[in-house]
C-alpha cells in the first residue's frame, strides 16, 4: 500500500493545482479562501497529528466505528466569537467566508471544501484567561492542510487565505512548506511513548461535593431547578511531559465506538473520547443522541446483565434521562417535518460504564446549517440542567473552576452546512506534565452524594487510564 511518506507526486500535484487556483482568483477587497482537494494515500490520523508538531494549531477527529477521520493541520484562517450570540457570529462569518471562497471538490469526497473544525466553551465568559487561555468562547478554524479519511479512501484539502494586498504565491509556498515538513516527519514516525507515572494531585474534593449536592437538593426542593449537572475538576501530574499522541492512540483503540477528538492550541491540548453526539446533519437528515443515566459494568456476564437491567428499571435514572429526551424533542420538533424518538431508552455500553441511551432521527423542514442546530440544542440537560438558565447560573455559583471547553460542543462542518458536533465529555486539558480532567453527574430529586461521587470516578477512568498507561 502506498503511504503518504512514500508518495513523491502528491506534493508536486498539489503545488500545481494550488498555484493555478490562486493565480485564477480574481482580486477582492476582502480575504478570500482558495481550496484545492486531491486524492491522497491513507494516513494514520494519530501519527499525522503527531507529525504536525511545530507547524501551528492542529485538530483531530476520529470515529473508528464509522471509518471516518479528520486531521486538521495549521491555520489558513480562523474566526473567534464571544458572548451569548457567539454561535450566530460564527454562522454569519462562515457564510461570508464560503460565499467568496474558490474551491474545487473531487468526486467521492464526502466533505465539500472549505471545511472548518470548531469548538465552543460550555458557557460564554468573554476573554478567557488562566488554564483555558487560547480556547475562546467560540472558534472555527479552516486548516491549511486537512486529511479526510472515509471508508478506506483519503483526500487532502489544502486551503490558503488571500487578502487584497497579499502575495498569493507566498501563501501557497508556506502551505507547501508545511506539507513538505509533514512528508519528512511521516517517514520517521514518532516512537510509541506509553504514558507513565501519572498521579492525581491536589486535595480531596469529596467534602465540597457533598456540600454542593446538598445545595442543589435545596434548590430542587424549592422548585428553582429540576435537574442540575454538577462537575468535578481533577488535577493530575506526570513524571514526564504527556505525549498527546500516545494518549489519543490508547483512547481510540479502547473506545472505538466513541468519537476521539483533540484541539491543540499553542502548548496545550484539549482531548477526549466521548460517547455523546450532540447533532449530525447530512442534507436535511438529522441525528442526535440522548445520553443520561449511568451504571458500572459487571465483572461477569451475569453481573453485567443484572446491572444493566437495574439501570433500565431505576426510576431516578429514568427521570434524569427523560428530561434530556424532552429537551431534545422541544428543540428539534419546531424545525423538523418528521422526528423519530423511541418510547424507551436502551443501553449503550462502554468498557467501564453503561448509559441509558435514546437515538433520535429527524428530517428538517428547511435547509439549516449544523450550527443552527447546535444553538438550539446546547447545553442539553445531560450536561447542564432544567430549566437551562437557572441551572447554568447555579453551575457558575457552585463550581469553583471554569469548565472552559469541557462539556461544550466540538465538531466540524463543510461549505454545505453539513457537519457533526459531539459533547466534549470524558475529556482533559493537557499542558506539559499537568492535566485537568473533568466529569459531571446529573443531580435530581433522590440523588445520593456517595453514589454520584462513585459515578464521577467511573467517568474519570478513561482519561486517567489513557494517561497512566495502566488500569491502576
Amino acid at each position: 500500500m502506498t503511504t503518504l511518506a512514500g508518495d513523491t507526486t502528491l506534493l508536486q500535484t498539489l503545488e500545481r493545482a494550488l498555484t493555478l487556483a490562486v493565480g485564477a482568483t480574481s482580486p477582492t477587497t476582502t480575504e478570500r479562501l482558495v481550496c484545492v482537494t486531491q486524492p491522497a494515500p491513507p494516513v494514520d490520523p494519530v501519527a499525522m497529528f503527531e507529525a504536525a508538531e511545530g507547524i501551528g494549531d492542529r485538530a483531530l477527529w476520529d470515529q473508528p466505528a464509522e471509518q471516518f477521520s479528520l486531521v486538521a493541520l495549521g491555520v489558513a484562517t480562523e474566526v473567534t466569537a464571544r458572548g451569548e450570540d457567539r454561535v450566530q457570529q460564527l454562522t454569519d462569518a462562515w457564510r461570508r467566508l464560503t460565499a467568496g471562497a474558490a474551491a474545487d471538490n473531487v468526486e467521492g469526497c464526502p466533505l465539500a471544501a472549505p471545511v472548518a473544525l470548531s469548538g465552543l466553551a460550555f458557557q460564554p465568559a468573554g476573554a478567557r484567561s488562566g488554564v483555558w487561555e487560547g480556547y475562546p468562547d467560540a472558534l472555527l478554524t479552516v486548516p491549511r492542510l486537512l486529511f479526510i479519511t472515509w471508508k478506506g479512501s483519503s483526500w487532502l484539502v489544502a486551503s490558503v487565505a488571500v487578502g487584497p494586498h497579499d502575495d498569493g504565491q507566498a501563501a501557497v509556498r508556506s502551505a507547501l512548506d508545511d506539507l513538505s515538513a509533514l512528508l519528512a516527519r511521516a517517514s520517521h514516525p514518532t516512537p510509541d511513548q506509553s504514558p507513565r507515572g501519572v498521579t492525581v494531585a491536589g486535595e480531596d474534593d469529596s467534602e465540597w461535593w457533598k456540600r454542593s449536592i446538598a445545595a442543589v437538593e435545596q434548590e430542587i426542593r424549592s422548585g428553582a431547578v429540576e435537574k442540575l449537572v454538577l462537575a468535578r475538576e481533577v488535577r493530575a501530574h506526570a513524571d514526564d511531559p504527556l505525549a498527546w499522541g500516545a494518549v489519543l492512540r490508547r483512547l481510540k483503540d479502547r473506545y472505538a465506538a466513541c468519537t476521539t477528538f483533540a484541539f491543540a492550541r499553542d502548548d496545550s491540548c484539549f482531548l477526549g473520547s466521548t460517547p455523546e453526539r450532540l447533532v449530525r446533519l447530512d442534507g436535511r437528515a438529522v441525528r442526535a443522541n440522548c445520553l443520561a443515566g449511568s451504571a458500572p459494568r459487571g465483572g461477569t456476564e451475569d453481573e453485567d446483565r443484572a446491572l444493566g437491567h437495574a439501570l433500565l428499571q431505576d426510576q431516578k435514572e429514568q427521570h434524569e434521562h427523560a428530561l434530556v429526551v424532552s429537551a431534545l424533542r422541544d428543540a428539534l420538533e419546531p424545525c423538523c417535518a418528521a422526528l423519530n424518538i423511541p418510547d424507551r431508552p436502551g443501553l449503550l455500553t462502554m468498557p467501564n460504564v453503561q448509559h441509558l441511551h435514546t437515538p433520535v432521527e429527524g428530517m428538517l423542514r428547511d435547509d439549516l446549517h449544523v450550527l443552527d442546530l447546535v444553538a438550539r440544542l446546547h447545553p442539553t440537560p445531560a450536561v447542564g440542567g432544567v430549566p437551562q438558565q437557572a441551572a447554568n447560573s447555579l453551575i457558575q455559583a457552585l463550581e469553583p473552576f471554569d469548565r472552559g471547553w469541557y462539556a461544550g460542543p466540538v465538531g466540524w462542518f463543510d461549505s454545505r452546512g453539513d457537519g457533526e458536533f459531539v459533547v466534549a465529555i470524558r475529556s482533559a486539558l493537557l499542558r506539559e506534565q499537568d492535566a485537568r480532567l473533568y466529569a459531571g453527574c446529573g443531580i435530581v430529586d433522590g440523588s445520593h452524594p456517595e453514589r454520584e461521587y462513585a459515578e464521577s470516578r467511573l467517568k474519570l477512568e478513561p482519561m486517567l487510564w489513557a494517561m497512566n498507561g495502566s488500569d491502576g
